[in-house]
C-alpha cells in the first residue's frame, strides 16, 4: 500500500512540473485523455498495468490540477486595453512598504472593480515620498497608472516575472496622485501589528549594526539589511538563516513541544486527562503558526507550516508510518496547496536537503555520539544541496559548511529566540543581547571569507546532470563500508568537469543582454571575453554576475564604458567590486569617462578610447572607431566609444549612444557595411539617419530600450527607416537578450524563445502599441 501510495505523490508533483513548463496553457482534453485512459487501465487485472495506470492517472491530475489554478492566476492579470491607463483604484496597503533608491514600493490590495470587470488580488506599487508617507494597513485612493507584469530574461539570473506570478502580483503600478482615507483597513489587523513590532525593534536598537537581521529574524523583513551585509551572508551560504526559514519555525516548534513535554508529564493531573506527546504536538503547532504569523505568512513559510501540519497529523494517528511516507505527504500536501512552489529553487533545496537528511539518518548502524550526528548531519546538508547550487548559480560557497556549523545553532538557538522574547520584554535588553551575539557571528563570517579558497566556481552544469548526482548522493550517504558507495563520486564529476564550450578560430558570440533601459554587450572569442558597457547598477547582481557565470567566464579581458551615463556604466562598481561585493577579474579597462570619475579609482590598467585603437583575438578583429582625435564633443553620448568586431564572413557595430552628426562622420570617414547593428541610442529619433542606415545595409538591427520607457525608445520612425532598408528588427524588450553567433554564417537566438513560458505569452502579447 505504501509503494502505491509513494508511486502516486511521485506521479503528481511531475505533472505539476510539466505544465510550468509550458510555453502556453494547453487545452484541457490532454489532461482529461490522460485520466480516461488511466481509468480504463485500472480495471485490468495485471500488477503492472495498475502501477502503469496509477502513476498515469497521477500525472494527468498533477497536471491539470496546475493547469486550473494557472488559468486562475494569469485571469488576475492585467487587461491589455487597460495597460498604459492611468486609473483610481481604492484599496488599502497589504504588506509592509519596502524603502528603494527610487521611493516605497509596497503591494496593494485593492477593493472594488477597477476597470472592465477586473479585481486583481494584488498590485505592486511603486511610489515616491512625496505622496507619503505610506503605511501598513492603510487604505488609500490611488491614482495609477498601470503596466503588465515585464522583467528581463537573460541567459542566466532571477527570473522575475516567475517571481511575480508565485506572488499573485497581477501588474504594476505608479502613483500620480494619492488620497489617504481615514479608516484602517480592517483585513490588514495582522500587518499593523507587524508594523508595530518593527517599530519597536528599531526604536529599541536605533543605531545597532545589525539591527535589519533582527527585524528580518522576528517579522521576516528584510529591507534594512544593508547590501554589503547580503554580500557576505551569501558568500558564506547562511542567507537561508537570514529570514524566518523554515529551518527556524522547526527549531522552535520542537523547543515549544520539548519545554510542554517536560511540564506536561511532570503534573499528574494534567498528564492523566490527555496524553503529554499530543499536548507537546500542539504546542509546537501553535508556535510555528504564530511565528509564521509574524511572519506575514509568506509563501517560503505557508510551505513549512504545512509540513509541520502533516507530520504533526500523522504523528496524532500514534500509529506507525515511514519517516519517507511524512515527507512525500508534506512535499504532495505543499504542491496541492501551492503549484507554483516548483519554481522556485528555495522549495526544491529544502524538500530534497530534508529528505537526504532523512535517508542518512535512516541509514545510520550502532550507536552514533551525538557530535558524530552533529558532524554527519552537516556533510548531509552540504552534499545534498551541492548540486542544486552549482546547477542554479554556477558556484558553491567552499566555506558555507563551516561557517553553518557554526552560524546555526547560535542564530537558531540563541538569536532567534531572544529577540522573540525581547519583543514582550519591556527594556530592550533581549533585543540587545540578540544583536551582539549576531555580530559575533558576523565576526566569524569575515574570518571565513579571509580564507583563501572561497568559492567552488565551474562550468555551470546542464540540468540533466541533475538526477544522475541526486543518486550519486544517495549512494554516498550510505553507511560506510556499503561496495557500491565509491560510485556516488563518480556520479557527481560530471557537476564539476562539464566541459566549456569553445569556439573556433575567426568565430564569435555577441550577446546583446536584456538590461532594460540600457546596454550591455558581452562578446567572446575561443580564449577572450569582452564586455562593452554594464546597464544599470541593479543589472550588475541580478544580470551581469549571472550570465557571467553561465558562460564560464571568471574573469574579462577588456571592460568598455562607452560614456558617461548611468544606464551604461551603472553597473560597472559591482564588477569591479566597489560596492562591497567580489570584483570580477579584469585585465583592462578602456573608456571615455572623465579623469577624475569613481570608477577609474582602480588600479586595473586603463586606456582612453581613441580612433584607430584595434586588436586581434583568435582570427576576430576589433576596431575602436571614435572618439576622433580633438573632436568637440557637444555632450557624453557624443563622446561615446564605438566598437566594430568582424571576422572573415561578417561584422558587427556596437555605436553606443552617438547621434546624427557622429554618424554622418563615420560615414564620411568611410564605414563599411555591417551585418548587424545594435541601433544608437536605443533608437532614439535624434539617431541612426538614412545616412548611416543606407551606409551600414544591416541585415539584423538590435534595439537594446526597456519595456514601455518613459523615453519612447525605439521611435516608430527609426524602426520604420529600418525596415525599408531590409533589416531584421529585433527588441531586447521583446525577446530577452538576444545572441548571435557570428562565422561562416549568423545564428540568431531570441531568449525568450529559447524556454518560453505561459506567463511569458501573457506579457509579450501586451508589448507593441502600447503608448507609455
Amino acid at each position: 500500500m505504501l509503494s502505491r501510495y509513494l508511486l502516486f505523490i511521485a506521479s503528481f508533483v511531475p505533472g505539476v512540473i510539466v505544465l510550468q513548463q509550458q510555453a502556453s496553457l494547453p487545452p484541457w482534453w490532454w489532461a482529461a485523455v490522460g485520466v480516461g485512459t488511466a481509468l480504463v487501465m485500472l480495471r485490468a487485472r495485471h500488477c503492472v498495468i495498475q502501477w502503469v495506470a496509477i502513476a498515469l492517472l497521477a500525472i494527468s491530475l498533477g497536471f491539470a490540477w496546475a493547469h486550473w489554478r494557472a488559468e486562475i492566476r494569469m485571469a488576475q492579470r492585467i487587461p491589455s486595453n487597460l495597460v498604459g491607463q492611468t486609473l483610481w483604484v481604492t484599496g488599502y496597503i497589504s504588506d509592509l512598504p519596502q524603502a528603494s533608491r527610487f521611493g516605497p514600493r509596497f503591494v496593494f490590495t485593492p477593493e472594488a472593480l477597477i476597470a472592465n470587470g477586473w479585481l486583481p488580488q494584488r498590485i505592486q506599487v511603486n511610489a515616491s515620498d512625496k505622496h507619503g508617507p505610506f503605511l501598513a494597513g492603510e487604505r488609500w485612493r490611488l491614482q495609477l497608472k498601470l503596466k503588465p507584469i515585464h522583467g528581463s530574461v537573460n541567459p542566466a539570473g532571477f527570473d522575475l516575472e516567475s517571481w511575480f506570478l508565485q506572488q499573485n502580483i497581477a501588474a504594476i503600478g505608479s502613483i500620480k496622485s494619492a488620497e489617504r482615507i481615514n479608516e484602517l483597513a480592517g483585513a490588514a489587523w495582522l500587518l499593523r501589528i507587524r508594523a508595530a513590532l518593527r517599530e519597536r525593534i528599531v526604536q529599541a536598537l536605533p543605531d545597532a549594526s545589525y539591527q535589519g537581521v533582527i527585524v528580518a529574524l522576528t517579522i521576516g523583513d528584510q529591507s534594512g539589511i544593508p547590501k554589503e551585509q547580503w554580500q557576505r551572508f551569501a558568500q558564506t551560504g547562511i542567507t537561508h538563516l537570514i529570514s524566518i526559514s523554515g529551518l527556524h519555525i522547526t527549531l522552535l516548534a520542537a523547543i515549544s513541544a520539548s519545554v510542554v513535554l517536560f511540564a506536561w508529564r511532570r503534573i499528574p493531573r494534567l498528564a492523566q486527562r490527555f496524553a503529554a506527546q499530543r499536548a507537546a504536538l500542539i504546542a509546537g503547532v501553535i508556535t510555528a503558526l504564530i511565528y509564521s504569523l509574524l511572519a506575514g505568512m509568506a509563501v517560503p513559510t505557508q510551505r513549512t507550516v504545512l509540513m509541520l501540519l502533516v507530520a504533526a497529523l500523522c504523528l496524532w494517528r500514534a500509529k506507525p508510518m515511514a519517516v519517507s511516507g511524512i515527507w512525500a505527504a508534506a512535499l504532495l500536501a505543499v504542491v496541492v496547496f501551492d503549484p507554483f512552489a516548483v519554481l522556485s529553487v528555495g522549495f526544491w533545496l529544502s524538500f530534497l536537503v530534508v529528505g537526504f537528511l532523512i535517508w542518512a539518518g535512516a541509514n545510520r548502524i550502532g550507536d552514533v555520539k551525538q557530535w558524530q550526528v552533529w558532524v554527519g548531519t552537516q556533510w548531509a546538508a552540504t552534499v545534498a544541496s551541492l548540486p542544486i547550487l552549482l546547477v542554479a548559480f554556477g558556484q558553491f560557497p567552499m566555506v558555507s559548511p563551516v561557517a553553518n556549523a557554526v552560524a546555526i545553532p547560535l542564530v537558531s538557538m540563541l538569536v532567534t529566540p531572544l529577540a522573540l522574547l525581547g519583543l514582550l520584554e519591556p527594556t530592550g535588553t533581549l533585543l540587545h543581547w540578540a544583536e551582539r551575539i549576531f555580530a559575533w557571528v558576523d565576526v566569524m563570517l569575515q574570518w571565513c571569507l579571509s580564507w583563501t579558497m572561497i568559492d567552488l566556481k565551474i562550468n555551470t552544469p546542464s540540468m540533466s546532470i541533475l538526477p544522475i548526482a541526486m543518486l550519486g548522493i544517495a549512494l554516498l550517504l550510505l553507511p560506510r563500508g556499503m561496495p557500491a558507495r565509491w560510485l556516488g563520486w563518480v556520479m557527481l564529476l560530471p557537476l564539476f568537469f562539464t566541459p566549456k564550450p569553445t569556439l573556433p578560430v575567426n568565430q564569435f558570440t555577441a550577446h546583446v543582454l536584456d538590461v532594460g533601459q540600457g546596454l550591455s554587450v558581452l562578446v567572446q572569442t575561443q580564449n577572450h571575453a569582452l564586455l562593452f558597457d554594464t546597464g544599470q547598477f541593479a543589472n550588475g547582481e541580478r544580470v551581469l554576475l549571472p550570465v557571467l557565470r553561465q558562460a564560464g567566464i571568471h574573469a574579462l579581458d577588456k571592460l568598455i564604458l562607452s560614456h558617461n551615463d548611468l544606464d551604461h556604466i551603472g553597473a560597472a562598481p559591482v564588477l569591479l567590486g566597489q560596492d562591497g561585493g567580489r570584483a570580477v577579474p579584469i585585465a583592462q579597462i578602456v573608456h571615455s569617462l572623465p579623469p577624475l570619475h569613481p570608477i577609474l579609482a582602480t588600479p586595473i590598467v586603463q586606456q582612453a578610447c581613441q580612433t584607430g585603437q584595434s586588436w586581434r583575438w583568435d582570427g576576430v578583429q576589433f576596431s575602436m572607431l571614435w572618439l576622433r582625435p580633438k573632436y568637440p564633443a557637444r555632450d557624453d553620448n557624443a563622446k561615446g566609444c564605438v566598437l566594430r568586431i568582424n571576422n572573415a564572413h561578417h561584422s558587427l557595430l556596437i555605436p553606443a549612444d552617438i547621434g546624427r552628426l557622429e554618424e554622418g562622420e563615420l560615414v564620411a570617414a568611410g564605414l563599411p557595411p555591417t551585418d548587424i547593428v545594435i541601433a544608437p541610442h536605443h533608437g532614439s529619433k535624434n539617431s541612426s539617419s538614412e545616412l548611416f542606415i543606407q551606409a551600414l545595409q544591416p541585415k539584423y538591427t538590435v534595439f537594446s530600450a526597456g519595456f514601455l520607457n518613459h523615453f519612447r525608445h525605439p521611435h516608430p520612425d527609426v524602426e520604420a527607416r529600418y525596415a525599408a532598408a531590409g533589416t531584421q528588427l529585433l527588441r531586447t524588450d521583446q525577446m530577452g537578450a538576444i545572441g548571435f553567433t557570428v562565422g561562416e554564417r549568423i545564428e540568431v537566438q531570441q531568449q525568450r524563445a529559447i524556454a518560453p513560458r505561459y506567463w511569458y505569452t501573457a506579457t509579450t502579447s501586451a508589448l507593441t502599441g502600447i503608448t507609455p
